[in-house]
């Protein structure tokens, strides 16, 4: 955690308390669609209100390239603690190792 989110957090005791830009909620669900070089990442969240009353979970599409997908996988991986699945080795190694 950045020392920003930990002052935001210490000022208003509560992390789902929300400002007119941002928004918290928790993730449920997600998708993604291939769509040649991009990809298209669907995100399902619920925030209190919708929670409370049963509503269907929100969603966002994001469109990102492969490389941008990749990225943020690898980001999430490591920041998650988990280490990243060991390298394929290429076919010249396979050949010589």
């Amino acid at each position: 955690m950045t020392d920003h989110a930990r002052a935001r957090m210490a000022g208003r005791g509560s992390i789902l308390q929300d400002d007119a830009s941002e928004r918290f909620g928790v993730l449920v669900g997600w998708t993604s669609q291939d769509l040649g070089s991009r990809m298209m990442l669907s995100v399902q969240t619920h925030e209190r209100d919708t929670w409370a009353h049963k509503d269907a979970p929100a969603v966002t599409r994001i469109m990102m390239t492969k490389s941008q997908a990749a990225v943020l996988a690898n980001y999430l991986i490591r920041a998650s603690g988990s280490t990243p699945p060991p390298r394929k080795r290429g076919w010249l190694a396979s050949l010589f190792g």
